[in-house]
């Protein structure tokens, strides 16, 4: 490790420390280590750096939900596009209403052989997202509603921790569009009884505050890890 780096990480940290989180991404940006970078621009709420910087760094998940948060579905959907995710890029315009430009990124996911759709949580997040199009067409619930149990099944399984964040994600949207809040709350208890407990109990408190007007009744913080060494990154 050069002088420099050494002497740039120690800022960062220092800076961090102190909440100067928009100091510290700009040290992250000269090493190179785009995602801390991202991370601190995002903990400075400098939604717009961090969404680009999450883009660069090839992490589209973050980008896109910064995108969001910043009103732009248009460059959230861009960011999956840019990985050839068509699926994911056909849900952040579902979420804003444009049906017609994602009804055609659907049916080109379905047909795409390098998508890698398959059999597993991406057919059933395929499925999640057609009748989600449906619905919004003026369609019936009862498609998206029976598609609930399914998700609820395979939250806990073995998949890809990405794959399981979405799937949640997705499952929970489909339950709050059709005001099956039971539904959201089944989904998200299905998820931190599996492998997520840490993960997913910030965002089941966050959606029941919103949807229920009370996370009281939520279970508690499950046991902390051991704390690690800190996180690095290449240049």
């Amino acid at each position: 490790m050069s002088r420099r780096t050494r002497l740039l990480l120690r800022a960062a940290r220092c800076y961090s420390e102190v909440r100067a989180h928009a100091e510290a991404a700009r040290c992250y940006d000269l090493l190179g280590w785009r995602w801390s970078a991202a991370d601190a621009y995002q903990r400075a709420g400098d939604l717009e750096h961090a969404a680009h910087t999450y883009r660069l760094a090839g992490h589209p998940e973050q980008a896109a939900r910064c995108y969001r948060l910043l009103g732009r579905p248009d460059l959230a959907a861009r960011c999956w596009q840019e990985r050839g995710r068509r699926l994911e890029a056909a849900w952040e315009l579902l979420l804003t209403g444009e049906t017609g430009a994602a009804r055609r990124l659907l049916a080109a996911a379905a047909r795409d052989p390098g998508a890698a759709v398959g059999n597993g949580p991406q057919q059933l997040r395929l499925e999640l997202a057609r009748a989600l199009a449906d619905r919004l067409g003026g369609g019936s619930a009862d498609p998206l509603l029976a598609l609930l149990p399914r998700v609820e099944h395979r939250l806990p399984s073995p998949a890809a921790r990405t794959e399981r964040r979405l799937l949640l994600e997705w499952g929970v949207e489909a339950a709050d569009r059709i005001e099956r809040f039971d539904w959201g709350a089944r989904l998200f208890r299905a998820a931190y009884d599996g492998q997520d407990a840490a993960e997913v109990l910030p965002r089941w408190r966050d959606w029941a505050a919103d949807r229920l007007g009370s996370s009281a009744w939520l279970p508690g913080d499950p046991a902390a890890p051991a704390a690690g060494g800190p996180q690095t990154e290449g240049p």
